[in-house]
């Protein structure tokens, strides 16, 4: 099992961070050096709109993916996104699945909830496409998936209308959990800062190999219960974790924006 979860482990006597790109969480001989103690944590702030319900569904996805000639293998997670317009997308991340290399042609990305078993295929992506990170800015890093017009309701995620959460705001991570068995996990967390390429999140139990796998998977708001960001990155504050998103407002704007899609097989990057 693959999980492409970017980690950046800071140290001390360095001033610049570590990057770990597209490293294996799953691997138990990884080893990764402490960073200084997180920021202070934002107070709780005021929220203006309406409380919702938090998802009690099956909505973090396994992200599988399908190259030519090869079988199925897990990479990360992901989850259903609608529109105002009931427009439902797959989303995921670019640097789990990276479709357009010709040696290796990417066929199919299925994302498959556990336990209950539902899974959607998709064999085409909207372009312009996202690409793996390779700096703060976290809202390069996305994929949206051409999804078939039937989808049951009771997987799909909305966005939370503000566009990304508040410092101090309290949010819920929806992890998927790997292998047949499977399920999700839902981890708390405080946000700790907020702009336009990314929210970052202090999540409240001590980093573990096991638990932080899972780029892709939503992060929900404890107040409305609707989508603020997804997975993308994380940095270790001693031994706890600190979480980047792809913030929604951005993957809104991007999915508002969509009108054209293309094959899987067929993309080629410009």
């Amino acid at each position: 099992m693959n999980f492409g979860f970017i980690l950046r482990a800071s140290v001390l006597a360095i001033p610049s961070a570590v990057i770990i790109s597209s490293v294996t969480l799953a691997v138990s001989s990884v080893r990764l050096v402490m960073g200084p103690p997180p920021d202070p944590t934002p107070p709780p702030p005021t929220i203006s709109v309406p409380r919702g319900e938090i998802p009690s569904g099956n909505v973090a996805f396994q992200e599988w993916v399908q190259y030519r000639d090869e079988g199925y293998s897990m990479v990360g997670c992901g989850f259903l996104l609608a529109l105002n317009d009931g427009h439902v997308f797959g989303v995921t991340t670019a640097h789990s699945a990276r479709p357009g290399d010709p040696r290796r042609p990417l066929e199919r990305i299925r994302l498959h909830a556990q336990p209950s078993g539902y899974t959607v295929d998709f064999d085409a992506v909207y372009i312009p496409i996202g690409r793996p990170r390779d700096s703060d800015d976290l809202t390069v890093d996305y994929l949206l998936l051409h999804s078939d017009p039937d989808i049951d309701p009771a997987y799909v995620l909305w966005p939370d209308p503000r566009g990304a959460p508040l410092p101090g705001e309290r949010v819920l991570l929806y992890k998927c959990l790997g292998g047949n068995g499977g399920g999700q996990h839902i981890l708390g967390g405080t946000v700790q800062s907020v702009d336009g390429k990314a929210v970052w999140v202090l999540m409240d139990l001590p980093f573990s190999l096991a638990q932080w796998s899972g780029s892709g998977s939503p992060l929900v708001s404890e107040h409305t219960g609707q989508v603020v960001g997804m997975l993308v990155a994380g940095t270790l504050r001693e031994r706890w974790m600190l979480l980047g998103m792809h913030p929604v407002r951005s993957l809104v704007q991007k999915a508002a924006a969509a009108t054209v899609s293309v094959r899987l097989v067929d993309y080629m990057p410009e």
